[in-house]
């Protein structure tokens, strides 16, 4: 039996994303501990594992950083750099005093690789996003589409992470890039989709496994919501817990979706408060996250006969296991190229934020008339399944662990026997 630590960020899809991999592990008798905020105690514990609280979260920016506040992904790099200075002295002795023989970290979790690097211990990155490196950006059209603009509006962030780059080395030794903050590759990078879902796949060598979905229902994420209001033909819109698409956007859906024959379940994001939408036509259930919290998605998406989402990895995954066709609204760098592949795939459309209800409509329309979507949906969904799922990355895990296990070993004795020797 061995220990292993999992961190991970405050997203919620990065974190569900862990859980059959968790469960997995405390089956097979390793013993798991897990860092992450209150919010996910309950779920963590009841997987087996032991939960440990992070750190407040650390506070407002002061200093140079004073007016910084994150509003896109380009603000990314400075974000995870402030909390890992902010975090990292406290946690690398909590995660010491853990004596783990592993550490899964989140590809977003720099503190995680640091730490393990520190300690000396194995580690393997959860990738819950698509798998990105310099080869990837540049083979993407929409990069160099929306350079120009990412230049203008990344200077100021950049700058920022410039600052906070200088500090953790100087501080812990430790030089990190910005793409490295997106990435934070290890020997072992579990990645939770299917090639299917994977753009550019071939530009990954065989350090990256793509291991499908890693499917484990956690308990009702919101057990307010009456499942008994639904019918069995929706349109769920949601957008999870980090894009916002904003309340234009929903107030759009309202229009294009009054009269399409299907009840509609809308996810507010946290932007848009119940009150901004105005007059709800009668086929709509809105749902708000800052007041109702989440939506059981899991049992939301078997009856639906189209999602309207963020084009991020974690609803492609939901909505091609399912066999569902999707209207992808791409709102950041790494949702835009996920749209585009879903798109591709002939899984869905991929449509604008600022789309109008007329092309919302249309593209909604063509996508519940045309079968051909729903059969390339469930394909990616059938290679979720055959990628091996939890039980895989477990395999990976503890494979890789074994053999840095018998590394060291060997290391020891070769340097014992050199020892001895005059």
């Amino acid at each position: 039996m061995a220990k292993g630590v999992f961190m991970n960020v405050c997203g919620g899809g990065h974190v569900i994303a862990t859980y059959g991999m968790v469960a997995e592990l405390v089956r097979r008798g390793d013993e798991i501990v897990y860092f992450e905020t209150e919010r996910y105690c309950g779920e963590i514990e009841a997987l087996g594992a032991s939960f440990r609280a992070y750190p407040d979260v650390p506070g407002p920016y002061f200093g140079s950083m004073a007016n910084w506040r994150f509003h896109h992904e380009l603000d990314l790099p400075t974000a995870m750099c402030w909390w890992t200075l902010a975090w990292f002295p406290e946690l690398l002795d909590r995660v010491a005093a853990e004596r783990p023989d592993y550490i899964v970290h989140d590809s977003l979790c720099l503190w995680g690789k640091m730490i393990a690097a520190r300690l000396g211990v194995p580690a393997i990155t959860s990738v819950h996003t698509p798998a990105l490196n310099w080869r990837l950006q540049l083979r993407c059209g929409t990069f160099w589409r929306d350079l120009p603009q990412m230049a203008v509006r990344g200077a100021k962030p950049y700058f920022g992470f410039r600052r906070l780059a200088n500090e953790l080395q100087r501080r812990h030794g430790t030089a990190v890039s910005a793409i490295e903050t997106y990435t934070n590759p290890q020997p072992v990078n579990i990645c939770h989709t299917p090639r299917e879902l994977q753009p550019h796949e071939h530009l990954f060598d065989d350090s990256y496994h793509f291991v499908g979905s890693v499917h484990h229902r956690p308990p009702q994420e919101s057990p307010g919501f009456d499942m008994s209001r639904l019918d069995d033909n929706i349109l769920y819109i949601g957008f999870g817990t980090i894009c916002d698409p904003g309340p234009d956007f929903f107030r759009n859906c309202l229009t294009a979706f009054a009269d399409l024959g299907l009840q509609v379940v809308m996810l507010l994001s946290a932007s848009t408060k119940p009150e901004d939408l105005g007059e709800v036509p009668d086929n709509f259930i809105v749902w708000s996250i800052d007041r109702d919290g989440l939506l059981p998605q899991l049992d939301i998406l078997p009856r639906a006969r189209l999602f309207v989402m963020n084009g991020g990895m974690g609803g492609a995954r939901e909505g091609s296991w399912f066999g569902i066709p999707m209207l992808a609204i791409p709102t950041t760098f790494e949702t835009d190229i996920i749209s585009t592949r879903l798109q591709s795939q002939g899984a869905g459309l991929r449509c604008s934020v600022d789309a109008s209800p007329a092309a919302l409509r249309a593209a909604a329309k063509r996508l519940l008339s045309d079968p051909s979507f729903a059969r390339h949906s469930a394909r990616i969904g059938d290679a979720c399944r055959r990628a091996g799922g939890a039980t895989r990355a477990a395999d990976l895990i503890q494979d890789h662990v074994a053999k840095a296990r018998h590394t060291q070993v060997a290391t020891s004795l070769i340097s014992r026997i050199a020892g001895n020797n005059p």
